[in-house]
């Protein structure tokens, strides 16, 4: 019995695997047997080998990591998207680019001094520097019988054209220029002429670049306007040479003019580097004003500076005394005033875009009772 009891005890302090697993959780202690020992470093070489295959598969930390490279391979992909949809917007906008370049304010000239007393003297007769109408139609004509006014008409030039002959030596080929620009229905009328008396055939994809809208619809009675592309401005250089910068890669211009040159507008299209050649097709000439006695009129209404220059060659000795000048045009302005001659009204203006506009105005003023 004794010796049953004995074995008994041995059994109950032996120790199991279990015990020794668990042993393994707890911190060993220092006096802990070799076999103790060699079991526990097994255990631990076992959970070092297992945990980190879990908590790499399974914890939040690593789970954040992988979303942070897909995101960072997204923002790669967007920016690759974006760079080749920069490269595609900087082709595409190119030529629109370049026209917001062209849109240039060009600055006009300043306007000229206008000379009044502060009592103005009514006005009844005014000579108008140009033919009568045809039709009998104008707003000269309306605004003489709106105020019961004289009107005479008498053009102090008229127009020569030059001969076939005389512009072969300038050397310019008509049918090399794909885009003409006209500031006169008489450079339309000079330019058709010199064409068919040289027989040079009218490209049908020809541009026209037109001063104003009216200078426009006048082509009309040469070409199938609707065929055409036909440009035109407001009537005032800035708005034309805008209108021509908009078009400016379409090639060189031929601008039909007369032998008087038109400093402002050479002036505008050199500034803007824009490549034309003048064609001088007809000659501004100073008309015979024999016929009239004298130039005593309330006021005289001149369109250019050809019809000054004329009104001296005709009249040496004139003197302006009371008689009002009605003056369109800077260039004209410059050319009374080289005269030492005063502005009385002048177009165009912000108040007054036509020169018949400021005219009323001011005979509203002057002829108050």
């Amino acid at each position: 019995m004794a010796k049953k009891v004995i074995e008994k005890k041995k059994k109950v302090t032996t120790p199991t695997p279990k015990t020794i697993a668990k042993k393994t959780v707890k911190p060993v202690e220092k006096k802990a047997t070799a076999k103790n020992t060699a079991a526990t470093k097994k255990d631990k070489v076992k959970t070092t080998i297992v945990e980190p295959k879990k908590s790499i598969k399974s914890t939040p930390a690593v789970k954040v990591a992988k979303q942070v490279v897909k995101v960072a391979k997204v923002e790669k992909i967007k920016a690759k998207i974006e760079t080749v949809q920069k490269a595609i917007q900087e082709k595409v906008s190119a030529k629109p680019a370049s026209k917001n370049l062209k849109k240039v304010v060009i600055e006009a000239k300043p306007l000229p001094v206008i000379t009044n007393p502060a009592k103005l003297k009514p006005v009844k007769t005014i000579l108008i520097s140009q033919p009568k109408p045809e039709l009998g139609k104008s707003p000269y004509i309306d605004l003489a019988n709106e105020f019961k006014l004289k009107i005479d008409w008498r053009p102090f030039t008229h127009v020569q054209g030059v001969s076939a002959a005389e512009f072969r030596k300038q050397k310019i080929y008509i049918e090399q220029f794909r885009c003409i620009i006209f500031t006169s229905r008489i450079a339309i009328e000079q330019y058709f002429r010199i064409c068919e008396e040289m027989r040079v055939k009218i490209s049908e994809d020809n541009k026209y670049f037109c001063l104003s809208e009216a200078i426009a619809l006048y082509l009309q009675k040469f070409i199938q306007y609707r065929k055409r592309k036909v440009f035109f401005g407001d009537g005032k250089l800035p708005k034309l040479t805008e209108v021509i910068l908009k078009h400016k890669e379409d090639g060189k211009y031929l601008l039909p003019c007369s032998d008087l040159k038109d400093k402002a507008l050479a002036d505008a299209f050199s500034k803007h580097d824009i490549p034309y050649t003048e064609a001088i097709i007809y000659k501004t000439v100073a008309s015979n004003l024999n016929d009239l006695s004298d130039v005593k009129y309330d006021m005289l209404v001149f369109f250019n500076s050809s019809a000054i220059d004329s009104l001296y060659t005709n009249f040496p000795k004139f003197t302006q005394d009371e008689t009002r000048l009605a003056i369109f045009g800077n260039n004209t302005a410059e050319t009374v005033i080289g005269h030492k001659l005063n502005v009385n009204i002048f177009a165009p203006t912000p108040e007054n875009p036509s020169l018949v506009d400021a005219i009323k105005k001011y005979i509203k003023t002057a002829n108050k009772r």
